[in-house]
């Protein structure tokens, strides 16, 4: 809701939600990807993308810009990640197992 609030009372949320993003890109590439990881970003992502399209100047510009393409691609990222973590638990593998 912060960040929501920051999208309607200044124009430099772009630079915010793309650190987030690069943030969230920087832990699931350094090995430090959880469930954890994936349930506070999606929600961050989705609650934050649906609030900002709220605001009349913004509009949708969210899923339009290109400077929002990191924040987009790293939820990709995260929903591909947390897919494949569902199907390791279900059969049991260790993480090395996964990508082989």
């Amino acid at each position: 809701l912060a960040y929501v609030y920051m999208v309607s009372a200044w124009g430099g949320y772009v630079f915010v939600v793309n650190m987030i993003g690069a943030h969230a890109a920087a832990l699931a590439a350094g090995g430090r990807y959880s469930s954890k990881l994936h349930r506070a970003y999606s929600l961050f992502y989705l609650i934050g993308t649906a609030g900002a399209t709220r605001v009349p100047p913004v509009g949708l510009a969210p899923l339009r810009s290109l400077e929002q393409m990191l924040p987009l691609l790293v939820f990709l990222g995260v929903q591909l990640l947390e897919a494949v973590e569902v199907e390791r638990r279900k059969k049991r593998l260790t993480p090395a197992q996964v990508w082989k």
